[in-house]
């Protein structure tokens, strides 16, 4: 760091807290302004010219740091997770340690995806909420046939026997709760299958490559793909396979002090939430149709859970993962 000086910015959605130091770490300035670049440029002139810029990373920070890289800004952005570790909820003292922490090397950064990804990202991230809102009007309606004394024999509503199952309950019964929730739910199905679509072919155009590779991998399909090309391109941003496994929170951390282990346990709160779920799904359809992984699976099996065999497989397929991008090859059997 060759600046002069070190910005500490708290940033919340309408307000932003600041605190200006010196390289000696003393404080210059501090203050509030509004989350407008604008208004942080108008308070910070005199220091933007010499100063390193960070902030945490949050919902109201990218326009932020867009706008900071266009005016060639030297800005960084800080893991919240690893941060909140070791910083108070307090936006006065967050800015200052934020300052702090840049100044004297010891802040985590996060790292900023680009335009291509942070887009992707966002378009999985309205599927996946789609997804889970599709869950819930299934559980709804299951809950309501079993309150009318009906047995409900398909797995999956939204399926075509599903559907058909409850329209034909719908022609019997004149249900107008069940009829606005089977409404609700074909909406849902609908925007699902043309957001699928849109994905697909955005992933296609994108990221061709890394799709292509993905795909041969067992358990893999189109919308795991693209999960796992929004979490975790580019590869080159892992040093090894380790550092992907615990990005994706698929390998237990333990709790030690001296020889005696307090816990272990999954890194859930540490870990990219969509990335470990994608890794999920592709393990359980792994164990079920790749004679390799299957065996695996079975002998992790042996004494333990279903959980735990799954995390197994799951970690051996974020390994295969790895070694599939990084050496842009595919996955042999």
């Amino acid at each position: 760091m060759n600046q002069e000086y070190c910005i500490g910015l708290d940033v919340h959605k309408s307000q932003t807290t600041f605190s200006v130091k010196s390289k000696e770490g003393i404080t210059l300035a501090e203050g509030e302004c509004a989350t407008q670049y604008r208004d942080i440029k108008k308070n910070l002139s005199e220091y933007l010219d010499k100063a390193s810029i960070v902030m945490e990373a949050c919902t109201s920070y990218y326009h932020l740091y867009e706008s900071m890289k266009k005016d060639k800004i030297d800005v960084h952005v800080a893991n919240v997770i690893q941060l909140r570790k070791c910083i108070g909820k307090n936006d006065k003292i967050d800015a200052e340690r934020l300052a702090d922490m840049y100044r004297l090397n010891s802040l985590p950064e996060a790292y900023i995806p680009d335009k291509k990804i942070q887009t992707l990202r966002i378009m999985i991230n309205i599927y996946h909420n789609l997804v889970c809102e599709g869950g819930r009007l299934q559980n709804q309606i299951r809950s309501m046939l079993d309150m009318k004394g009906f047995f409900c024999p398909i797995k999956e509503l939204t399926s075509k026997k599903g559907m058909s199952y409850i329209n034909s309950y719908l022609q019997a019964n004149n249900d107008l709760s069940m009829r606005y929730l089977y409404e609700s739910l074909n909406e849902m199905v609908q925007r699902i299958k043309r957001l699928t679509i849109e994905i697909d072919c955005y992933v296609k155009e994108n990221f061709s490559e890394e799709y292509v590779l993905l795909k041969t991998i067992p358990g893999v399909g189109d919308i795991i793909a693209a999960y796992l090309i929004a979490e975790i391109c580019p590869i080159e941003r892992f040093s090894d396979k380790k550092k992907l496994r615990r990005y994706a929170g698929v390998i237990p951390i333990k709790e030690q002090s001296d020889k005696k282990i307090y816990a272990t346990y999954l890194p859930k709160h540490a870990s990219r939430r969509l990335l470990r779920y994608a890794l999920v799904l592709a393990a359980n359809a792994a164990a079920r149709f790749n004679s390799k992984l299957r065996t695996y699976y079975n002998k992790k099996k042996k004494g333990k859970t279903h959980g735990h065999a799954i995390m197994c497989v799951t970690s051996s397929l974020s390994d295969i993962i790895y070694h599939v991008l990084s050496t842009k090859k595919p996955y042999n059997k």
